[in-house]
């Protein structure tokens, strides 16, 4: 039998800075949308970005494209939503790298880039229908819709 209770220190240092690498097994799907934004054609949202001037530096659109592509996985559509979660849970904070981007910020980069985003999933449905990752159904996402008028199932 046990003498006492276990300490609680909230206040406890770290010994080494963890990696957040080791939060999450290797087979999780967040590293598969990581993975997957980095093969992707981005430069539409790069295109947009205004560098080399005074002022804070901004968020990449890379990270913010798989924050945005990680939610739409989990049916969060809210940039506040996505915020939170960005400080809560483990895979958001690690998409983020613990750089929890405003939900002003979230909110701007999905207006500012409706139609790269519009355009980004829809040649991703469609290469997913021919590697026959998918089948033809509906996809419900937030305010996204697909040029081609194919609707998508996700299996």
């Amino acid at each position: 039998m046990a003498k006492g209770y276990r300490p609680v220190d909230r206040d406890q240092a770290f010994l080494l800075p963890p990696s957040m690498t080791d939060w999450l097994p290797g087979d999780h799907l967040v590293w598969f949308v990581i993975a997957a934004v980095k093969r992707m054609d981005t430069t539409a949202f790069h295109a947009r970005a205004r560098l080399g001037s005074v002022g804070r530096r901004g968020f990449d659109p890379d990270m913010l494209l798989t924050l945005f592509i990680y939610a739409m996985a989990h049916g969060v559509s809210s940039s506040r939503q996505i915020e939170r979660l960005c400080g809560t849970d483990v895979a958001f904070r690690i998409i983020c790298a613990s750089d929890v981007p405003d939900h002003t910020v979230l909110a701007r980069f999905r207006r500012d880039h409706g139609q790269a985003l519009e355009d980004l999933l829809t040649a991703s449905l469609l290469l997913a229908t021919e590697l026959g990752m998918v089948r033809l159904g509906t996809v419900g996402l937030s305010s996204f819709s697909c040029k081609t008028g194919q609707t998508f199932t996700l299996m």
